[in-house]
Formats: C-alpha cells, sequence, structure tokens
C-alpha cells in the first residue's frame, strides 16, 4: 500500500480517523483493560494538557520525566526552518502530536492500532495539521512523500523485531531523515531474561498475564548495525550525578539516520 498524503481523503474513515488497515481485535480490547486496570485511560480533560499532568493524575510522577523528554524534543525541532512531515508512530491517545502542533506549523500523522484511542486523540486534537490513521505499519510499503522525522515514544516494546521495524522505517525516511526513540527502556544482554522475569510477574499480579507475550524486552546491541546517536544518556556521568538532585527521564532518546 502506498499512503499518499494528498489523497487520504479518498481512505474510509471513522470518527475521524483514516482506516488504512482491517480492524482487529486481537490486541485492542487486552490492552484497554489492562490500561483502565493501570489508571491510565485518560479523560478528555486530562489528556489535552499531557505531558503536563494536572495533580489529579495518578501517574503525575512519570508524567513529569515524560514532560522533560517533550521539552528536548520540542527544542530540537524548533531549529528546523523548513516545514517538516513528522509521524508518530504507536501514537496511542495523541498527546504527542497534540503537543507539537501547538507549537509548530509541520504537518503531523499518528499512527497506531488502537482505535479507541486514535477516536479519543481526534476529538481532542482536532486539527487540520493532524492526520491520525488507524494501520499496521508493515501494511504500508511507502510513502508518497518521504517522511523528514518519525518519533517512536515510550512504545518500541510493543514490537517482537527492532531491527525489523527500524529497517521499514528509515525506508519511509527521506536522505536526511531521523527516527528517534524516545522513553523507552533497552537493556544490555545480561538483563534481558531478569526484566523478562519482572514483566511476567508484574502482568500476572495486575490480573492480565498473556499480556507478558505483547511486551518485548530490546537490547542497546540490537541497534548495532545502524546510524545512532545518544542524544540524551541517561546512564552518561553527568546525568547519573545530576539525577540525583533533579530527576529525569531514566530512558535514552536515540537518534537513528539512514
Amino acid at each position: 500500500m502506498q499512503l499518499d498524503y494528498t489523497s487520504l481523503n479518498t481512505y474510509p474513515k471513522h470518527s475521524g480517523v483514516y482506516i488504512l488497515s482491517e480492524i482487529t481485535d486481537e490486541f485492542e480490547p487486552v490492552y484497554l483493560k489492562v490500561r483502565d486496570k493501570e489508571q491510565r485511560v485518560y479523560s478528555d480533560e486530562e489528556l489535552k494538557y499531557l505531558p503536563f499532568a494536572t495533580e489529579k493524575n495518578p501517574h503525575i510522577d512519570e508524567w513529569k520525566l515524560r514532560a522533560k523528554s517533550f521539552l528536548r524534543f520540542k527544542n530540537y525541532v524548533k531549529y528546523r526552518k523548513d516545514r517538516l512531515k513528522i509521524l508518530d508512530l504507536r501514537c496511542g491517545n495523541g498527546w504527542f502530536c497534540g503537543q507539537m502542533v501547538k507549537y509548530f506549523d509541520h504537518d503531523f500523522y499518528g499512527i497506531d492500532v488502537n482505535l479507541t484511542e486514535l477516536e479519543q486523540a481526534r476529538n481532542v486534537f482536532n486539527s487540520d495539521k493532524i492526520k491520525f490513521i488507524y494501520a499496521d505499519i508493515f501494511s504500508i510499503d511507502i510513502f508518497s512523500e518521504p517522511l523528514d522525522i518519525i518519533t517512536i515514544n515510550a512504545a518500541a516494546q510493543y514490537f517482537p523485531d527492532l531491527k525489523t521495524l527500524i529497517n521499514k522505517l528509515l525506508n519511509f525516511l527521506n536522505p536526511s531523515g531521523e527516527l528517534h526513540i524516545i522513553d523507552t527502556p533497552f537493556y544490555s544482554a545480561k538483563e534481558v531474561e531478569q526484566a523478562k522475569k519482572r514483566t511476567e510477574s508484574y502482568y500476572q499480579a495486575i490480573g492480565f498475564p498473556d499480556m507478558a507475550e505483547n511486551y518485548f524486552h530490546h537490547s542497546l546491541t540490537d541497534l548495532s548495525e545502524f546510524k545512532t546517536d545518544l542524544l540524551y544518556n541517561p546512564n552518561s556521568l553527568f546525568k547519573r550525578i545530576t539525577n540525583t538532585i533533579i530527576n529525569d527521564s531514566p530512558f535514552p532518546w536515540i537518534r537513528i539516520k539512514k
């Protein structure tokens, strides 16, 4: 399938969301139940502020860290003078695009396979500069116009094969395009098995043991064949020292170029 920005309106829509793949119920119902159990299904009123969570948000401390990641990326983009095409993969409820569009006159695309959250995103962040799309990214062969930036925010762990995903996404970028992986845990090779056990125990404890099969643990060695830069490294000596004083994200910000 070729995704043509100029002819998106030729695709069917559901509550304002463009439907490019067959809608399935294999993952979404369980995922939403888990989100609800974790108190991560937000009201429209709360969503419009994220990542700057209100005091009522049960995950306010986590969102304070994600807000810092967001501000770093926003400040990074502000130096780009051209109009960009930015895709947020596994965008969920759309908060990232919804906040970015407040600051920039770029074209934003949010893709996910969670129709419920996409519909909420479209309802809360109703802008001509954002297109929310229901699609399996692997069903798209090419974009009619190459993308400038692709972001994956706290979502790479839902893809089983990171190398295959990255190679797919790099094909969508223009020659100077960039892929950014933000707020995603990465493990050393010796940490992966223990991390898997913790994940299994967590989902068992909240009553959704099968969800562990949809959560994958990636290592930085998975990125060894790509042109990567750490734009934020929580394990640097400076960050280890400052993070004891000022809390910041424990996850790296990784930029990958073609």
